[in-house]
């Protein structure tokens, strides 16, 4: 039987969300990107987009220093013009609309670990069961803020483009916060593995799809790797036999291409508030 809490909360998400589109058609537009009025994405910000975008397509990325239990990640595009401004935009300022621009960058992420990563490409090729695509858990107070989880949102519209593929997936919305966290925005590597450490738990009612099964994570923004580490070990608690990741982008600084010579020594932080 399902909770009635839990149906009076996706009710309530269904009504945000229909007051919301309707607002959209009824208000004028402006540029997620650059804010000129007319289209959810205008032309430059969209050739800006591919500008930006790592050559090639999608890339395996890795924070440095990176933190023990990071999961191998595929990242799109680097966190920095036009497209930090559509993550900034979708997530805090209700521009859910962007969602049609965000949601082909996840996308090529996540099929690109779903084929390049071992475990992953292994498991939909041998049939053994569909991968669960979880995304990092957002904490209640932003919910109640936002009216919503955004990067639940994002995660669902990206893995129905990769499903087109004939990839067999599963939206795992497994993980939750177990105590309150601070604001990760300016906290450097260390402390943000601190405020991260033991944050996470997978909820009781997901306990059972995750005993055995291969996850790929999904977040907005990798910068330091600690909230996919946390997550990952969550999960691997949970009985999760391997964790790969996949996030929108990653920092200039923090996030550079696998394989690349690693940075040495602090480096300056990322002010976002992504992991």
């Amino acid at each position: 039987m399902i909770p009635i809490g839990a149906v009076r909360h996706s009710l309530r998400m269904s009504l945000r969300e229909s007051l919301r589109a309707t607002m959209e058609m009824a208000l004028p537009t402006a540029c997620g990107g650059c804010g000129s009025p007319g289209l959810t994405w205008c032309g430059s910000c969209r050739d800006e987009t591919v500008h930006v975008a790592y050559p090639g397509g999608s890339r395996q990325v890795r924070p440095t220093p990176c933190p023990a239990g990071c999961p191998p990640t595929w990242a799109a595009t680097s966190y920095d013009g036009v497209a930090r401004a559509a993550l900034v935009a979708f997530k805090d300022g209700d521009r859910r609309d962007l969602r049609t621009v965000l949601a082909p960058m996840l996308s090529g992420a996540m099929v690109a670990a779903l084929v390049l990563d071992p475990r992953l490409a292994a498991a939909l090729s041998l049939g053994s069961g569909p991968v669960a695509v979880v995304p990092v858990p957002s904490s209640p107070s932003a919910v109640r803020r936002r009216g919503d989880a955004p990067l639940e949102l994002l995660t669902r519209a990206a893995a129905g483009q990769c499903a087109r593929s004939g990839a067999e997936l599963t939206i795992s919305p497994a993980l939750r916060l177990r105590r309150r966290v601070a604001d990760q925005a300016g906290l450097n590597h260390r402390r943000r593995a601190a405020n991260l450490e033991q944050a996470m738990q997978v909820r009781p009612r997901w306990q059972a799809r995750v005993q055995g099964a291969t996850c790929l994570l999904v977040d907005d923004v990798m910068t330091t790797g600690a909230t996919l580490a946390e997550a990952a070990r969550a999960l691997r608690a949970g009985g999760a036999v391997h964790v790969a990741a996949a996030t929108v982008a990653a920092t200039q600084r923090r996030g550079i291409p696998a394989g690349s010579p690693q940075g040495s020594g602090d480096l300056l932080p990322d002010l976002s508030g992504g992991g």
